[in-house]
């Protein structure tokens, strides 16, 4: 199913461990960028956007889907199975599947 949008922007639903999951994702990447010298990374947005509980901009969820990627080959267990689903979440939501494909 294809999230929602309002106005350009995308509503991607979370449960209380995706969101978490989505966090430690977008922290370690923030974290990743500030070590690389970027004092305003832009992870934070999305970041944001979790917390205030908003819809997303097309860039966010990009940026969210990369940090997913990025977290998941060394996450802990716990957050392998909530994080593909959010992961799957977001591809779908920047690539939504055409009516009528199989």
């Amino acid at each position: 199913m294809t999230p929602p949008t309002n106005d350009g922007r995308i509503t991607l639903p979370f449960s209380r461990e995706e969101a978490w999951v989505a966090h430690a994702a977008l922290l370690a990447a923030s974290e990743t960028a500030v070590n690389a010298g970027d004092d305003a990374p832009a992870q934070l947005r999305p970041l944001d956007g979790i917390e205030r509980g908003r819809d997303f901009t097309r860039s966010e969820v990009v940026l969210l889907r990369d940090a997913l990627v990025d977290y998941l080959g060394d996450a802990p267990v716990r957050d392998r199975a909530p994080g593909r689903t959010l992961l799957r979440r977001s591809d779908d939501a920047l690539d939504p599947p055409t009516q009528g494909a199989r």
